[in-house]
């Protein structure tokens, strides 16, 4: 029975995300899911996402996205979260700094039949680069 959007989204973030449990995936991604991370880079089917989410908290363990806003619109849900976590692991080629990083996210989610057959991510990056060390913005003191 297909959830409405921001329900399916919700139990994502929960289960999925902040329980670190990529093996979830096909319970709410379509299997030619896109992922479409600005920054860095798109990601096509399933299986692929699945790998860069297990990168993602090898990298960040303890990582955890609170709700800040949603909204749904048809089938598209947006929210907006803060995500937080400690780079304790290596990410992206980068050594863990053992930082405790903050940044802000905004989701996109694209549903079709009770599923999420496209995301598109508006991420933070230059705060989490601040923060585990690796760059430092011209305005930051």
């Amino acid at each position: 029975m297909p959830r409405p959007g921001i329900e399916l989204v919700r139990d994502l973030i929960a289960r999925f995300f902040n329980g670190h449990n990529p093996d979830l995936a096909p319970e709410f991604f379509a299997p030619d899911f896109r992922w479409h991370g600005g920054s860095v880079g798109t990601v096509h089917g399933i299986d692929a996402y699945t790998a860069a989410m297990r990168q993602f908290f090898a990298g960040l363990p303890d990582a955890e996205a609170i709700e800040q806003d949603a909204a749904q619109d048809g089938d598209t849900v947006t929210m907006r979260f803060v995500v937080q976590g400690t780079h304790t692991g290596a990410l992206w080629g980068i050594a863990p700094s053992g930082n405790r990083v903050v940044w802000d996210v905004i989701m996109i989610y694209h549903l079709s039949d009770g599923t999420i057959v496209e995301q598109w991510a508006a991420e933070d990056w230059i705060a989490f680069l601040h923060a585990i060390g690796v760059f430092t913005p011209p305005w930051a003191e």
